[in-house]
């Protein structure tokens, strides 16, 4: 009997000493997001001239979609619907008769969609680095930040 409650102290003691044994980690992130296509991928708008942009409630968050398709950008400003087309060309990126629909809305959602569109139309140049789209103007100055949104 004093050798099992041994033998059981023992395993015990080792289970114990592992599992609070530690091994430095870099405090650094481990795992890269690979960058996610241009195409395709529902980009949530997040700041807008570097302010964020909060989205309203019962109200669509402002994003856009960019489909091969006819090279046909969908999206919403947080208040209207968005529509219209792109072209690219390596890094450039140009908007083309973008639209929205004509649904009135509060202050705030409508200044959000004014400078949305009018980012839409100074954007020049665009990266993606991971989750994260960013919109240039013509000196590479940031005007639009967005994030990837996976639906499913």
């Amino acid at each position: 009997m004093l050798r099992h409650l041994t033998l059981c102290v023992l395993v015990g003691i080792t289970f114990v000493t592992t599992g609070c044994s530690s091994t430095t980690i870099d405090n650094q992130e481990t795992t890269e997001h690979p960058d996610e296509p241009l195409i395709y991928t529902y980009w949530k708008l997040v700041t807008l001239d570097g302010a964020p942009v909060v989205a309203r409630e019962n109200f669509r968050e402002p994003h856009l979609v960019l489909h091969q398709d006819a090279s046909r950008l969908a999206g919403a400003t947080g208040c209207n619907n968005l529509m219209g087309s792109y072209s690219v060309e390596s890094e450039h990126i140009t908007f083309n008769q973008v639209a929205t629909t004509k649904m009135a809305c509060p202050a705030a959602q409508m200044k959000t969609e004014q400078a949305f569109l009018a980012a839409l139309e100074q954007a020049a140049a665009w990266h993606v680095d991971g989750l994260a789209l960013e919109l240039l103007d013509d000196n590479n100055e940031p005007l639009a930040s967005f994030e990837a949104v996976h639906l499913y």
